[in-house]
């Protein structure tokens, strides 16, 4: 068997048992929700989760703003928590295009 999978099944295990954590976890539900219905209100379309990612990927205002209403200070830890919730946005082809493209940006911005 796999140390560190087991490691991380235990760990998820507390993590699942501890208030503080579904506390935290219910919040994050929330907030996502409800901003995912401000984009929505404000973009005047029906989002799903694929296009609030790719909304949030697009535009910084969006992220930083998501940011502070969730408490999270790092963007990687956001997302990651958004994928654990939504695991298709790993599979996504309009996702994994953003990420290209914005790692293209990069690139070029560093030449």
């Amino acid at each position: 068997m796999n140390e560190g999978y087991h490691n991380d099944a235990i760990l998820q295990t507390i993590n699942n048992t501890n208030p503080l954590s579904q506390i935290k976890n219910a919040e994050f539900d929330v907030i996502l929700l409800r901003f995912g219905s401000l984009i929505s209100i404000l973009k005047n379309k029906r989002i799903n989760q694929t296009m609030f990612l790719v909304n949030l990927l697009d535009n910084e205002e969006y992220r930083e703003c998501f940011k502070i209403l969730s408490g999270i200070d790092e963007t990687s830890e956001l997302f990651y928590n958004m994928i654990i919730r939504f695991p298709i946005l790993c599979k996504s082809k309009i996702v994994k295009s953003k990420i290209k493209e914005i790692n293209g940006k990069r690139r070029k911005r560093m030449l």
